[in-house]
């Protein structure tokens, strides 16, 4: 499992970065798609180490409830990517949609969501909340401004 969520969490900013300068649109609405396919991976992860016994059932609903924070993120950020398109694609604000993304998924108020006992089962959710950050960083330089 751990490789598997290693993968998905590289794979992700490598995607976005040879996708992310000739369409900023498509560029930027991938890159919400896949951060909804991270959210659903790392909610099914937390429901597997739950039922593996490796974190506590209180530990799940706290991560699932930065999963689904992050979730509700995702959408407002489509939301975002939405309006710059329609607005004309002007300068900046697709980058300014994934600064407002990452800004809220790096709340610390959320991310203490995540902390959990077990240092394996830490690392791996870890993984998946950090893999999601830096897709969005990727994005966000290969958009170079847009």
């Amino acid at each position: 499992m751990g490789r598997r969520l290693l993968a998905v969490a590289l794979l992700i900013p490598l995607a976005l970065l040879i996708s992310g300068c000739k369409d900023p649109y498509g560029a930027s609405v991938k890159a919400g798609a896949d951060v909804a396919d991270g959210v659903a991976q790392g909610l099914k992860t937390v429901l597997s180490l739950q039922q593996q016994g490796t974190i506590t059932s209180a530990e799940a609903i706290s991560a699932a409830g930065y999963f689904e924070f992050a979730n509700k993120a995702d959408e407002a950020y489509l939301s975002c990517v939405s309006t710059a398109h329609a607005n004309g694609n002007k300068p900046g604000t697709y980058t300014a949609c994934i600064q407002s993304f990452n800004t809220t998924l790096n709340n610390p108020q959320q991310l203490v969501l995540i902390h959990v006992k077990d240092a394996s089962a830490s690392q791996t959710i870890t993984t998946i909340v950090n893999g999601l950050a830096t897709g969005l960083t990727s994005l966000q330089t290969a958009l170079g401004g847009a």
